[in-house]
């Protein structure tokens, strides 16, 4: 009986969600493995060495190079972006290079300059800004590394999680750095001190496939154990959606935090949530491959990105 009543309540706030299309969609013919946001102007890290920079409206503005890659057998091939961020309209990117280690650029007013080399040996997968000067770095070890970028050396080091890094997001303050990690758990950086916030454990049980921060709320998804999760950095509390289906492959937060995206199904139908409800609201039809990133421009305007190349514009209202 209290499966048949589940089953009756799911099929009920399906009925009353409302199905968006996209409202402008291109294929840039590369994945999309980050994107970032500032002053209308969207900023996509691609696996086919460069930085695509698009208007609102998805018209190409400008490409931004990187140098192939050699692999270990002489071959040259595309670097991966792994990812990007953008302060006061300068460019902050980390490419892939040999060997497995990463390079760091910053981009401005047309001219681009290196300010981590791969002689570092460091194994970075993600940069973002903490301030003009310093980037918030991880390392595929859990480390994080917080970096003067003007000097061009390490300020600080230090291990964050228990396990190999998989994502991580920084918040629009920069004041908080969230990562999920290889075995499941969402830790939380002060992005000055490096010194972890909060760290929640035992919830998502596997690797973490897609995290985002906004504000106090951390929303992530994992793999095997297939879960969805909202953390409130301050209460320490969460909420959770269980699909015994599919992983989540992808999730995001509006600016006001009252909305959530996540995608959890074969069809790639991306879901939104009210996120003190956790009623279905909206459902996003348009992608035919595995969405990678989930971004807004503003409350009513969301741009994704997927593993193909799919750049979709969704507008809610």
């Amino acid at each position: 009986m209290k499966k048949i009543i589940i089953l009756l309540l799911s099929i009920f706030a399906f009925a009353f969600a409302v199905d968006i299309k996209p409202f402008k969609k291109i294929d840039i013919g590369a994945a999309v493995l980050d994107i970032a946001i500032e002053n209308s102007k969207i900023y996509v890290a691609t696996d086919a060495s460069k930085v695509l920079i698009l208007d609102k409206d998805l018209n190409r503005l400008k490409e931004i190079k990187v140098r192939k890659v050699k692999d270990f057998m002489g071959e040259l091939n595309n670097a991966d972006i792994y990812s990007i961020d953008v302060l006061d309209n300068t460019v902050l990117y980390l490419a892939q290079a040999e060997e497995g280690y990463s390079e760091l650029f910053i981009y401005k007013d047309g001219k681009k300059e290196k300010v981590l080399d791969k002689s570092a040996m460091m194994y970075a997968k993600a940069a973002k800004f903490v301030d003009k000067t310093k980037a918030i770095l991880v390392l595929m070890s859990d480390e994080v590394v917080l970096y003067d970028i003007k000097n061009k050396k390490v300020l600080k080091r230090k291990r964050a999680g228990e396990y190999f890094y998989s994502v991580s997001s920084i918040e629009r303050d920069r004041k908080y750095f969230a990562i999920g990690d290889e075995g499941g758990e969402v830790i939380v950086v002060d992005t000055k001190t490096l010194e972890n916030v909060k760290v929640f454990k035992d919830i998502n049980k596997d690797k973490i496939l897609s995290i985002f921060i906004n504000k106090d709320l951390v929303a992530a998804g994992s793999r095997a154990d297939k879960t969805f999760a909202l953390y409130n950095i301050k209460s320490g509390n969460y909420k959770t959606i269980k699909n015994p289906k599919f992983f989540i492959y992808a999730v995001g937060l509006s600016p006001d935090n009252r909305l959530a995206i996540y995608g959890d199904n074969e069809k790639f139908i991306l879901k939104g949530i009210d996120t003190s409800s956790y009623d279905l609201k909206y459902r996003f039809i348009g992608h035919t491959h595995i969405v990678n990133v989930i971004r807004f421009l503003d409350k009513n305007l969301m741009i994704t990105g997927s593993e193909t190349g799919e750049i979709i514009l969704w507008r809610l209202k």
